[in-house]
């Protein structure tokens, strides 16, 4: 399993995963893109960097991943408190699969301007960016 798997893994398989839509069979945790038609609330990871290090033997077993986070929701108060208990979660250490969680940061926090459409439901959002500690 990934990196990226686990992260989802580790999301939906806590109680977070409760307050998030269904789509196509899981929950409404994607990477990259909310796919059309997915339903809210919903997080989208986005890699910024996958925290590949190396020393004098090779690549270092302890990664630090960049992710960005985006909790999306239909009214504020539910896209922050997707936000907050993802802040708790990711900042926690845990285990998933082969991969290993020690902890992370959240580097920067801030609400995403309102996005709305005419004749379509406004969405609100927080953004987080995590260095996230793990060993694969």
């Amino acid at each position: 399993m990934s990196f990226e798997e686990a992260l989802l893994a580790r999301v939906v398989g806590s109680p977070i995963g409760a307050m998030l839509g269904h789509w196509q069979g899981t929950r409404t945790a994607h990477w990259g893109d909310r796919p059309e038609g997915a339903p809210l609330p919903a997080i989208v990871f986005t890699m910024i960097d996958p925290g590949v290090d190396y020393t004098h033997g090779g690549r270092d077993p302890l990664r630090i991943a960049q992710i960005q986070a985006d909790s999306l929701a239909q009214d504020y108060a539910t896209a922050k408190a997707i936000a907050d208990r993802l802040g708790r979660l990711l900042e926690s250490a845990g285990d998933v699969a082969g991969i290993t969680f020690t902890h992370g940061f959240i580097e920067f926090e801030r609400d995403i301007p309102v996005v709305g459409v005419r004749g379509a439901p406004s969405v609100y959002g927080r953004t987080q960016r995590f260095s996230i500690h793990h060993k694969e």
